[in-house]
């Protein structure tokens, strides 16, 4: 429905990131919406913000009535109904086990600035709307989109280059820490191996160099 891409750790070039954002659909304002921070950005047509928190989600949930009444019952009322707005409030309330609540077939990806910026990515057990990624260990960097020709130009232009896809039914968390950043599962989803480990623990496409 609404593709999205991102980055997260080092810095990455301005121009890069609006030429990535060129390969998204508009959103309803016929534009394309960024949210920016230290080492981090996202872009999507359909952006929501609040109380230091962003999220994006392509694809769509189920149940939608349900899990905003919830939301308003727990003093989180969501003015714009739409699924990334009840993204960003489910996380609020329940942090990266938010999609635990989530029903669908969607990928969505959150950043949590309120403090030290935190990154949660998800692709729904149903699939839907994958969520492609790329590591690069020597930049600290992790960038991600749901739609692969976007994140193709989001990546530097290396030989041996490889875009990996979150698998299915998986919640990820990722920080900026001392020493080698780490991607691992949250909550009772499974985990997603390091992207720096073996190619064959997760699904993989390699890219043209």
């Amino acid at each position: 429905m609404y593709p999205f891409l991102g980055h997260f750790g080092a810095a990455l070039p301005a121009h890069r990131l609006r030429a990535a954002a060129a390969q998204l659909r508009p959103g309803p304002g016929g534009g394309i919406r960024p949210s920016r921070g230290e080492g981090w950005a996202l872009a999507s047509g359909r952006l929501y913000e609040q109380h230091g928190i962003a999220a994006v989600l392509d694809g769509g949930i189920e149940g939608r009535l349900a899990l905003a009444t919830r939301l308003e019952v727990r003093g989180l009322p969501v003015a714009d109904r739409n699924d990334a707005a009840l993204a960003c409030s489910a996380f609020e309330l329940d942090g990266a086990r938010f999609t635990a609540h989530l029903g669908g077939a969607y990928a969505a990806a959150v950043v949590d600035a309120r403090a030290e910026p935190v990154l949660v990515l998800a692709a729904a057990g149903a699939g839907g709307a994958p969520l492609y990624y790329h590591w690069e260990p020597d930049r600290g960097r992790l960038c991600f989109a749901s739609a692969l020709p976007a994140l193709l130009t989001l990546l530097p232009d290396l030989p041996e280059q490889w875009v990996r896809t979150l698998p299915p039914g998986t919640t990820a968390v990722y920080t900026r820490r001392a020493g080698p950043a780490v991607l691992t599962g949250a909550g009772p989803r499974r985990s997603v191996p390091a992207p720096w480990t073996a190619r064959a623990e997760a699904a993989a496409a390699r890219v043209p160099g």
